[in-house]
């Protein structure tokens, strides 16, 4: 059965049913009571009546390696199935899975959540098929066990291998000798699949994915492979081969390699079918250029992939000449070699070395504020890119259609003042808003009250009818006893549950009596300015930065789109970054309170992150003054020049067309004079 993810590594609702069926069944057959379980009631209903048994909770992790892997289910049904027979409970909920992810990677999305259940203090037991299910490395997951779990208090279990932190004297040697196994048995394996892929390899068969450029041909009396395929050979493209030798051609004709890049996926070239963006991109094009493949002579085992623990990547590694095996075929040829070196020559002379070290430098906020860049038009978001990596660009690079590389720092100083401004334009209001909402919270205390009056009476009738169930325990016959002992559990687990519920509105009730004062609010928005304002001038510290993040994040809610506007004629493009402010919403996160319902949304703010052209900057001005306020272009000329703008009319009636044209909005036609009378009429 083939796990289906609903969110970062959860399951679905199906699945989640499903599990739950399977730990009910496997409670039943390991004596558990059942009375009072329902798969329908809601997380915190189920953990009560659990823990109203004296039941643990329990997690489980399930990773597999390969996207052909498909033993999610069969990992958590045995933890599920082991969880029951121990006395644990294992929510639905509190399932954890990684698909098709290396256990060598220490970012993971199941892995994630796990440790943040971990830490929450809901879970008390961590449920494994196998210990190298969270780590490939032995002492990763050592260390995951000793750190997270067994110093935290909680408690692990390794289902097949036998390996349960509770015995504290026993479970490390066991689980290093499994590791020390598990990874001997990882390398002895991957030799032999290599070795059997280079017998294959060697006789002519296709081993892998094939390069652009080749198709599989099958044979039909060929034995078939281990999943049952027909066994295939790589054959020319011809296609495809014609593109490539024309390609090839150009490059050592002088094109220069970019837009003979651009000019393959433009033709529609193909790309490897593994690839995620759905075309050449410039690198995999870079690449294609410097197989030798192409000349006939094709290579197995010539890089090796090698994991990097304190990288957190794998890097592809050259294997020497005697681990490499080879074959040449004339039949695969596409480009003789004297085109072929003449290319490698070409690209050798674009090689600029190896990069010196990094100078260390300290963080500034906009080194962290990449990812909140989206290119309005590819709505793909932006990446590092220029010199020394100062600047941003979109992911499509030079295939987006608004292709412009914008400074970072610039940038995010400009969203920075631009917010620093909204603060205190709207420091009075949000201040009014919080504290409005807060005295409507207060009027809805008094029902919090009496619902807390009502489960106090509900808990002291339970514990009564408990106390008089007990006294009748010992009454009857067999089967009076038993239903009593069961009329007993059922008491107790409502009870539990209704102790759960007046502890959560005591919570309710003790964080509605803590007031929030106009004071605080001030405080925060304060401090909100002040963050901004020290981004700005990069003086934030190695601790302050992160807090800056945060705010600055929750301020812009979590996005900015860029705008690029090409100008004809012009080298330099305009550069806009609109967003949605929602400094509402991050004075109430700060404070730890909700913010109040259906706020009223702001409205989009435009910022320049690049500084624009004189008069391009004085539209806005121009078009509040002419269209809002209704002045003549030459009055606006004159009350610029008291501001201390260097204008005249004429640029006025530039600068007012140019803020329609950025916009894309047709121009009004204004009468003359904006519909004033001359002077002299």
């Amino acid at each position: 059965m083939a796990f289906q993810l609903s969110e970062a590594g959860t399951v679905d609702q199906e699945l989640a049913r499903e599990i739950s069926s399977c730990w009910q069944a496997a409670a039943e057959r390991n004596g558990i009571e059942m009375a009072g379980f329902a798969l329908e009631a809601t997380l915190e209903e189920r953990i009560t009546w659990a823990l109203g048994l004296g039941l643990e909770i329990g997690c489980v992790y399930s990773r597999f390696s390969s996207k052909r892997q498909h033993s999610t289910w069969d990992q958590v049904r045995t933890c599920i199935e082991h969880a029951a027979s121990k006395g644990i409970y294992g929510p639905p909920e509190f399932v954890c899975v990684d698909e098709g992810t290396s256990g060598s990677r220490s970012r993971r999305e199941g892995l994630d959540r796990l440790l943040r259940l971990l830490k929450s203090g809901r879970v008390s037991v961590l449920l494994v098929f196998k210990a190298s299910r969270l780590y490939r490395q032995a002492f990763k997951g050592y260390q995951l066990i000793q750190q997270e779990v067994v110093e935290e208090g909680l408690r692990a279990i390794s289902v097949t291998q036998g390996i349960d932190t509770a015995d504290t004297r026993a479970w490390r040697m066991l689980f290093q000798v499994h590791g020390m196994v598990d990874e001997m048995l990882l390398e002895a394996t991957a030799d032999h699949v290599r070795a059997g892929l280079k017998g294959l390899f060697g006789r002519g068969y296709t081993v892998g994915a094939i390069p652009v450029g080749y198709r599989r041909e099958e044979l039909p009396n060929a034995p078939l492979t281990n999943r049952g395929l027909a066994r295939t050979v790589p054959a020319v493209d011809s296609d495809v081969k014609q593109m490539i030798v024309e390609h090839y051609q150009l490059v050592r004709d002088g094109m220069p390699i970019k837009q003979a890049w651009r000019k393959w996926v433009t033709d529609g070239g193909p790309s490897d079918p593994r690839s995620t963006s759905g075309y050449m991109t410039y690198p995999a094009y870079r690449r294609m250029l410097s197989r030798i493949a192409y000349t006939g002579r094709w290579e197995f085992g010539r890089k090796r992939n090698e994991f990097s623990t304190k990288r957190d990547y794998a890097k592809q590694v050259e294997q020497p000449d005697r681990d490499v095996e080879k074959f040449h075929c004339e039949e695969l040829r596409i480009v003789d070699d004297e085109l072929f070196f003449a290319v490698q020559r070409r690209l050798a002379g674009l090689k600029t070395g190896p990069r010196g070290p990094r100078k260390d430098r300290e963080t500034q906020l906009w080194d962290l504020m990449t990812d909140l860049f989206h290119c309005a038009s590819c709505n793909e978001r932006f990446y590092q890119a220029g010199a020394g990596g100062n600047g941003m660009r979109c992911k499509k690079g030079d295939l987006c259609p608004c292709l412009s590389v914008v400074r970072r720092d610039e940038a995010v100083r400009a969203i920075c003042e631009k917010l620093r401004d909204l603060v205190q334009q709207d420091a009075e209001l949000i201040e009014q808003v919080i504290c409005r909402a807060q005295e409507l919270d207060l009027l809805g205390d008094e029902q919090l009250h009496f619902e807390v009056t009502a489960l106090e009476r509900r808990i002291s009738s339970l514990s009564n009818q408990i106390n008089d169930l007990h006294e009748l325990a010992g009454q009857g016959d067999e089967a009076d006893r038993r239903e009593t002992m069961n009329r007993v559990r059922a008491a107790q687990a409502e009870r539990s549950t209704a102790r759960h519920e007046l502890s959560r509105l005591q919570q309710r009730l003790s964080a509605a009596d803590s007031v929030i004062t106009p004071d605080e609010v001030r405080a925060i928005l304060a401090e909100f300015s002040q963050l901004l304002e020290n981004s700005t001038a990069g003086r934030l510290g190695a601790d302050a930065v992160y807090k800056a993040v945060a705010v600055f994040r929750a301020l812009v809610g979590e996005r900015v789109d860029v705008h690029v506007e090409q100008r004809p004629n012009r080298k330099r493009c305009n550069v806009r970054g609109v967003f949605r402010p929602a400094l509402l919403t991050a004075v109430c996160d700060t404070l730890g309170t909700t913010p109040p319902e259906s706020p009223a949304v702001a409205d989009k703010i435009s910022v320049w992150l690049r500084k624009p052209p004189r008069l391009d900057a004085l539209a806005d001005r121009v078009h509040q003054l002419v269209d809002i306020e209704g002045l003549s272009y030459r009055d606006v000329a004159k009350k610029l020049q008291e501001e201390g703008h260097n204008v005249n009319s004429g640029n006025v009636w530039y600068s007012y067309r140019r803020w329609f044209e950025m916009r894309d909005e047709p121009v009004p036609d204004v009468p003359y004079n904006n519909g004033h009378q001359r002077r002299s009429a």
